[in-house]
């Protein structure tokens, strides 16, 4: 399934969500950590800084859905095996376009957020002193917990954890398959429109 076609199921069941009268939505951004579950990609980046966006729509009930967007960039050096120590400036840029199910728990002025879904991923690697560059697009299960704190009107302080697998499907001499994912922890705002 393809983003566009993962857009498209969100989006008739954000229809299907408002007609069953929403409870509340709201909208985080937020900003902090990258850690890959891959040794081979932590040596080559380290952790990284991602950010994101999302939407929160709570149905009838303890029950949602969320999607956003979130992007993250990374900068490294790349050493290939048997060439005496050369090294290569590379870059990475990844894209994301979560669609979860949530279960809220409403812990007076604290809410909690646990779900599963999926996540639509976009990844480019770029070698920049020589003619390489890998790309693709994976759709893969993503697993968060997240939790709002009421700061003051419709204003509140947000954070998750997320966990995603992004198995590319491409080996390299370090690792069978290089899996991109790995797991994150966000700090930001959310702003509830009702």
């Amino acid at each position: 399934m393809n983003a566009r076609r993962l857009a498209a199921v969100f989006l008739a069941v954000l229809g299907l969500a408002a007609a069953a009268r929403a409870q509340g939505l709201s909208v985080s951004l937020a900003a902090g950590s990258f850690r890959a579950s891959e040794q081979a990609y932590r040596g080559i980046y380290g952790s990284s800084v991602p950010f994101s966006g999302d939407i929160w729509l709570k149905l009838k009930g303890h029950f949602g859905l969320g999607a956003g967007f979130a992007t993250l960039g990374d900068a490294g050096m790349a050493v290939p095996m048997g060439e005496d120590g050369a090294e290569y400036p590379v870059k990475l840029r990844r894209t994301s376009i979560p669609v979860v199910v949530f279960y809220q728990l409403d812990l007076k002025a604290v809410d909690v957020r646990l779900g599963a879904g999926l996540g639509a991923h976009r990844y480019v690697e770029t070698w920049e002193t020589v003619d390489l560059e890998f790309k693709g697009n994976k759709v893969s299960p993503r697993f968060f917990a997240a939790a709002s704190v009421a700061l003051f009107g419709r204003l509140s302080l947000f954070g998750s954890a997320t966990y995603d697998t992004i198995p590319t499907g491409a080996g390299s001499p370090l690792v069978d398959e290089v899996n991109l994912g790995g797991f994150q922890v966000l700090g930001g705002i959310l702003f509830r429109i009702f």
